[in-house]
């Protein structure tokens, strides 16, 4: 009964203003939102990306039609910041989307290798980068 949509906006009815946007592609988007539910974040929407070529443009730009000028729009990826789609993406926007919303990126640190190779390092990479998409610290950010 379903279809495959090049975007899925968050479905979350939000009560408070959003904050910022999660844009995000893959597994992490399932990450991304069992944190933000274990944080009770609902000022944070979280915007999937299903398909990046073509570019979504207008799908996107629908998805984000809601959020007022100026919120910030965060892509988050677990590749390295020179992996994945982050780089992609930022060539797009060059730092805003339709020139009304700020853009950034949360990637894990520029590496030759996707991985680490060792599952507790892994693991504590993971926890920084979600805490770096709600908002707290962590080692995780490029493109800022």
């Amino acid at each position: 009964s379903g279809r495959f949509q090049r975007v899925i906006p968050d479905g979350w009815q939000e009560t408070p203003p959003v904050a910022r946007v999660l844009l995000c592609s893959g597994k992490i988007y399932f990450e991304l939102l069992e944190r933000r539910d274990a944080l009770k974040r609902y000022d944070v929407a979280i915007v999937r990306l299903e398909q990046l070529h073509p570019w979504p443009r207008e799908e996107l730009r629908a998805a984000l039609a809601a959020y007022p000028d100026g919120t910030r729009v965060v892509w988050v990826q677990e590749e390295p910041g020179n992996q994945g789609a982050w780089p992609y993406v930022e060539r797009r926007f060059r730092g805003a989307l339709f020139d009304r919303l700020p853009l950034e990126g949360i990637a894990r640190s520029e590496s030759a290798s996707p991985a680490t190779g060792s599952h507790a390092s892994h693991q504590l990479e993971q926890r920084e980068l979600l805490d770096a998409a709600f908002g707290g610290g962590g080692v995780g950010f490029v493109g800022v």
